[in-house]
């Protein structure tokens, strides 16, 4: 009987060994070649699933993404509107292993995206969902009567979003500095400030 072969998890194989070989590399060291050793493949069968050394990073860009909706979907977050928002915004930033990760490679794919028109779209989306989270946090903190009212509530969501990427370069550049609970405790006082 032929080996039923999951196309799917063999992407995502490559996709792991991608981030692999960018955290130690870097975006212009992921050739290939490279991430088929990192695999353990043969660059025929990565070129199987990916045509060239853009289309396997692209895809591995996406893949950060489509693991951070994920992340956010995840059905328990708090009831009331602070700890949600915390939750939220902790989800996506480097708390733990796997976001920290996905940060880095994040950070790598920067220089990317201000050569290749397709992953400064990829980013740009990217950048847009998470405009319209700080958006979507600040209108049920400030519905729950937890934004004084004299603030601008548009200015608020930029300056959030400004402070979620901060912390996000910080805490892989210079982690040290931004280790987890610093970024609790930044949160935490950027949302009581804004009472």
């Amino acid at each position: 009987m032929p080996k039923i072969v999951d196309h799917e998890e063999r992407r995502w194989e490559l996709v792991r060994a991608v981030w692999g070989v960018i955290r130690e590399r870097g975006v212009a060291g992921a050739s290939v070649r490279a991430v088929a050793r990192r695999a353990g493949w043969s660059p025929s069968s990565v070129q199987y699933y990916f045509s060239s050394q853009s289309e396997l990073l692209l895809f591995a860009l996406r893949a950060i993404s489509e693991a951070a909706e994920h992340r956010l979907r995840a059905a328990d977050l708090p009831d009331d509107p602070r700890g949600r928002a915390l939750a939220q915004l902790e989800r996506l930033l480097p708390t733990d292993q796997d976001a920290h990760v996905a940060t880095e490679i994040w950070v790598a794919f920067l220089s990317l995206v201000l050569v290749d028109d397709e992953a400064r779209e990829l980013n740009s989306g990217d950048t847009g969902q998470v405009a319209a989270l700080c958006r979507e946090i600040l209108d049920e903190l400030a519905a729950a009567g937890l934004v004084a009212e004299h603030r601008d509530l548009e200015l608020e969501a930029r300056l959030l979003h400004s402070l979620f990427d901060g912390i996000a370069l910080h805490s892989v550049t210079a982690p040290d500095l931004m280790p987890p609970e610093q970024i609790r405790q930044l949160l935490e006082y950027h949302l009581d400030n804004l009472r």
